[in-house]
């Protein structure tokens, strides 16, 4: 068995009204309007090796394979205010 790192990190240039707040499931969330939003890693897949080809998580089975070899994962999100 080998194991895969993978490290993400994104920068979304966000309105002054989304905050970050602890949500009531014990994690940290981006809350836009009413809504809460969480960063999840979800793979995406194709059977084609083209430029063109449509990349999506709709292969369930394939989704969860993947999902299910997660040993580890942490993601944090922190926003910072540019003059």
């Amino acid at each position: 068995m080998k194991k895969l790192t993978i490290k993400i990190t994104a920068e979304l240039d966000i309105p002054d009204d989304w905050e970050l707040v602890d949500h009531e499931a014990g994690m940290q969330v981006l809350k836009v309007g009413d809504r809460f939003v969480e960063f999840d890693i979800t793979p995406l897949a194709t059977d084609k090796n083209d430029a063109e080809a449509m990349w999506t998580d709709e292969d369930e089975k394939l989704t969860n394979e993947i999902l299910e070899s997660i040993s580890e994962f942490e993601s944090e999100m922190t926003i910072t205010l540019r003059h």
